[in-house]
């Protein structure tokens, strides 16, 4: 009982944070998101380029810590410390754009310079 409490308070915590963030970056994304509708129709960017303006720690911060902990750690989410040795920059990309086994899709919910530099950041954690 305690334990699914824990989990419902957990998602609750998630879908409003995850809310909060996702209405500034539409905001921010704007007249970007028109142009990136139908290009890649669902599917992430075959390449994934550095994101040097973007700061991933704090995109990481923003939209990741709640699941992943704030050492990457692992909380609800995995353990994402080492993700860079067992995953691709392109798997890292897909489930970050697509989401699966519990976690939610951010593609259109952060920018693609974000999405970029979450993958280029987590890739190197070896």
């Amino acid at each position: 009982m305690f334990k699914k409490m824990t989990m419902m308070i957990a998602a609750l915590v998630l879908a409003i944070g995850l809310g909060a963030c996702a209405s500034s970056n539409e905001q921010e994304a704007g007249t970007n998101q028109g142009q990136d509708q139908g290009q890649n129709q669902g599917q992430p960017p075959a390449e994934t380029t550095p994101a040097t303006n973007v700061d991933a720690a704090a995109v990481y911060k923003q939209n990741c810590l709640v699941c992943h902990g704030a050492n990457l750690e692992g909380q609800v989410g995995p353990n994402l410390q080492k993700v860079g040795a067992t995953h691709t920059p392109e798997e890292i990309s897909t489930i970050i754009h697509q989401g699966g086994n519990g976690m939610n899709a951010f593609e259109g919910v952060l920018s693609e310079d974000e999405i970029s530099a979450l993958v280029e950041w987590l890739s190197a954690k070896k």
